[in-house]
């Protein structure tokens, strides 16, 4: 089926070319006012990188498209979480034409790791909530290589995550899942696996597929579905279709917002602001690129244990030994505010104190100890600890490692000392609830 619009015909996509233009054109003012001794050396540094930042973005337009095109019918779609790395991996390889090797890569990507973040990320979406826990079964089962176990599941958890939203499934052949400036959700994604997967199966047949046919796998038609290519591809669509879920919460469904160029004056003041922008995110990569770890030793350079002003203002360790002492004293508000979990979340701070009393009420934690402190990356460290806990007049010690993140509000991380970001302790506390 060819279809007309592309996915780099999308409205972000309208958006970044014509910026990309003004570039050009600035680019070759400034060369020419340079012939005549007008030089700046960071505008020289700037002007050639975006030679090849536009080289990166040619490659990240044209990409999804060409992925649609080779793999769309093998059941693998372009989608805006993808690891953009694989997906040019794979459309390089099709293109030498390497396809089965191609496909190898896609479902090699669905590892534990990559599938516990994303199923982590749905975690965010109010509608999904619900389902997590047959989700997590699905994963026991795909990690346990019983893909006849897991396929199923997560054919109906993506039939029901549909229905909440739209009140028809996935499947349904009047369902249409197109939504406004979107990678998963363009006309050559997610409707055009809805078609492939919703298939007619009327034949009973024991030979091994290759695509999670749901009528076939759910009617008892594809006897041969429980293989690991079939279940990669179902929770590839999975994870495509949270970010569908996420569009629309952005309001993008109904939009036909068509990208029109901007005046002269618009122009400049976009150009002018991109520009500033592009500068201090280089700023902030040199910021990256100098960083070092910093080389402590607990009872030497910080105190095994003690009272927060001990420990450096603005340190991981500081806001982590913030959090302990609210855990002295039992203050579970005050704990939730020290807190995040991977993706932004609209719960109250009451109702994460609710959640941090369920796992800390039933222990009275008297005292802790810093082991020792790890700088992992500029807006991550971990620290490790060993919590002394009381429970059945019986003292306890369990040793738990802390992850600590510098963000702001909206989960955007921050090179450490950024002053928009804070540290965050990591919602990982699942094995001290369990402590007995």
């Amino acid at each position: 089926m060819c279809l007309a619009k592309k996915i780099k015909d999308n409205y972000s996509f309208k958006e970044m070319d014509f910026k990309f233009k003004g570039y050009k054109i600035l680019s070759s003012m400034y060369k020419m006012a340079s012939k005549i001794g007008l030089k700046n050396d960071k505008m020289d540094e700037s002007f050639n990188k975006l030679v090849e930042l536009n080289r990166q973005y040619n490659q990240i337009k044209e990409t999804p498209d060409e992925f649609n095109s080779f793999f769309s019918e093998q059941g693998w779609i372009a989608y805006e979480t993808m690891n953009f790395d694989i997906m040019l991996k794979s459309v390089e390889l099709a293109k030498s034409g390497s396809k089965d090797e191609a496909e190898q890569i896609l479902v090699d990507y669905y590892s534990e790791d990559t599938l516990r973040f994303s199923i982590m990320r749905l975690k965010g979406i109010e509608q999904f909530r619900p389902r997590i826990n047959l989700t997590y079964n699905a994963l026991d089962d795909y990690l346990a290589q019983r893909y006849y176990a897991c396929i199923p599941i997560i054919l109906m958890m993506i039939d029901g995550f549909v229905n909440d939203f739209e009140q028809k499934g996935f499947f349904a052949s009047e369902v249409n899942l197109s939504i406004w400036d979107s990678i998963a959700a363009h006309d050559s994604g997610l409707n055009q696996l809805a078609c492939i997967f919703g298939k007619s199966r009327k034949k009973t047949t024991s030979e091994e597929i290759r695509l999670p046919y749901r009528n076939g796998i759910l009617h008892g038609r594809d006897l041969g579905y429980g293989n690991k290519m079939v279940a990669a591809k179902s929770w590839a669509a999975l994870f495509a279709i949270g970010d569908w879920a996420r569009a629309l919460k952005d309001g993008k469904k109904g939009i036909e917002k068509v990208f029109k160029p901007p005046t002269l004056k618009e122009n400049v003041i976009s150009l002018t602001e991109s520009l500033k922008q592009y500068s201090q995110i280089q700023e902030e990569k040199k910021t990256i690129t100098d960083w070092r770890p910093r080389k402590m030793i607990v009872g030497l350079d910080v105190p095994e244990m003690g009272e927060d002003k001990e420990y450096e203002l603005g340190s991981p360790e500081r806001t982590l030994v913030e959090f302990l002492t609210y855990l002295k004293k039992s203050n579970y508000g005050k704990m939730a505010q020290c807190t995040t979990k991977l993706c932004p979340s609209t719960d109250s701070v009451g109702k994460v104190a609710k959640e941090v009393r369920e796992i800390f009420q039933k222990k009275q934690m008297t005292n802790f100890k810093i082991i020792n402190i790890r700088d992992e990356a500029p807006a991550i460290s971990e620290i490790d600890t060993a919590l002394t806990f009381e429970l059945n007049s019986n003292e306890v010690i369990h040793n738990h490692t802390f992850r600590l993140i510098y963000q702001d509000d909206e989960c955007n991380s921050y090179v450490r000392g950024h002053d928009k970001g804070m540290w965050k302790i990591l919602w990982n506390f699942y094995p001290i609830e369990f402590v007995n």
